[in-house]
Order: structure tokens, then C-alpha cells, then sequence
């Protein structure tokens, strides 16, 4: 995956609750330069408003809003944490985040699509939740 660049993958141990994790998990593009300080909060306001339409499979989050809303670049982060993460709703939590900042329409769906790949498989998407370093989990994703 082209959109992911290697100081953007972290391991965190836990979250206080999901806004807090929505922060880190988009802390990387925002440290990068890749969205404004706004994104992250437009992020947390849109799963205020719309629900935890974020949570995309099993124990994965994809936090991202759209380009108007302060993404500057494309990018993706990716951030593991050891302790799950809870949103209001029973059905909808996660460790892996993969933030995703897209600058227009065409890019966010070419990540998508790749990301959706990835997923699929689903013996790879289990041994992201164990990575032991940010190393090895940037490695799926590489």
C-alpha cells in the first residue's frame, strides 16, 4: 500500500474511550501534515452525529470525514490498540484503526479498495491484532 508511510503506524495500549482513540489513531496525518487540526475533530462530530459508521469489520475502525472537512493530502495511519476500544453501540468496537485522509473522491476510493483487500484475509487480518511492534504491523500493510 503506496498511502502508508511507516511513522504512521503506532501501537498504543489503550484508548480512555473511542473520541480519544478516533485523536490518536489521526495524530500521525495530522504530525505529517497530511490533514488540519480540524479533521480529527470533524471525525469525532461525525460519529457523534451518524453513529460508529466508522467500525468496518470485526475489531477495525476507519476513522476518516470527508476532504472538505481538513484533509489536505492523502494518507493513511494505522494504529493497534492492545486494549479494545467500546463506541455507544454493543456491535461496534475495535483495536485496529486505519485513518484515512483523502484530498478528493478518486483516492478515497482507491484506499478503500485496497484497505477492503487486505481485510479479506482474514488469517492476515488476526495477526495485525497481535502485532508485536509498530515494525511488524506496518509489514501487513507494506
Amino acid at each position: 500500500m503506496n498511502l502508508l508511510k511507516a511513522e504512521n503506524v503506532q501501537i498504543l495500549d489503550h484508548a480512555a474511550d473511542w473520541k480519544e482513540a478516533i485523536i490518536q489513531s489521526v495524530l500521525p496525518l495530522e504530525k505529517g501534515g497530511f490533514v488540519t487540526e480540524e479533521y480529527k475533530k470533524a471525525v469525532v462530530a461525525n460519529v457523534e452525529e451518524f453513529g460508529p459508521y466508522i467500525c468496518i469489520a470485526p475489531h477495525v475502525a476507519m476513522p476518516h470525514a470527508r476532504p472538505e472537512q481538513g484533509a489536505l493530502q492523502t494518507q493513511v495511519a494505522v494504529t493497534l490498540f492492545r486494549e479494545e476500544v467500546s463506541f455507544e453501540r454493543e456491535d461496534a468496537r475495535a483495536n485496529l484503526f486505519i485513518a484515512l485522509a483523502a484530498a478528493d473522491s478518486n483516492r478515497h476510493l482507491e484506499a478503500l479498495m485496497q484497505i477492503s483487500e487486505l481485510l479479506q484475509d482474514e488469517e492476515k487480518a488476526e495477526a495485525m491484532l497481535h502485532a508485536a511492534d509498530a515494525a511488524e504491523l506496518y509489514s501487513y500493510f507494506a
